[in-house]
């Protein structure tokens, strides 16, 4: 489990690529954890978001109806969502993008293929650290 966590924490992962979204979620299963949403467009995620909550979203960036930076955008809007942390993860490596996202209020920015220790890594921090903000 996640120190400080008292559950499973809940993960929101956001691609428009349906076998992406199954890597990520098997990546998330080895590491223990089992509660994950996926949605296939921003606007699916912010439904989903507005639903159920999240302790982290993992969104990539080149989706066609909603970039993940509009996405980023769109939290912003809404104080109770603007808290999640969210890991972007892309085959779009470029700096002003990269940049863009972190400016927008992503947490970090992991560019594909990923390493799975590095993966994990980033989710244990994002989640510990939000979890020792709720104490």
């Amino acid at each position: 489990m996640f120190e400080g966590m008292t559950e499973e924490p809940q993960v929101l992962i956001v691609d428009d690529v349906s076998h992406t979204r199954a890597f990520v979620r098997d990546m998330l299963r080895e590491m223990g954890i089992t509660r994950v949403m996926e949605a296939q467009d921003g606007a699916e995620a912010l439904t989903k978001l507005n639903k159920y909550g999240a302790q982290l979203i993992i969104c990539d960036h080149m989706m066609e109806s909603m970039t993940g930076l509009e996405l980023l955008e769109q939290l912003k809007r809404y104080c109770r969502l603007s808290a999640i942390p969210v890991l972007m993860v892309s085959g779009c490596g470029d700096v002003p993008v990269v940049d863009a996202a972190l400016e927008l209020g992503a947490a970090d920015y992991l560019v594909k293929p990923i390493s799975f220790n590095l993966f994990r890594r980033k989710i244990h921090n994002l989640i510990g650290r939000r979890a020792a903000c709720s104490v």
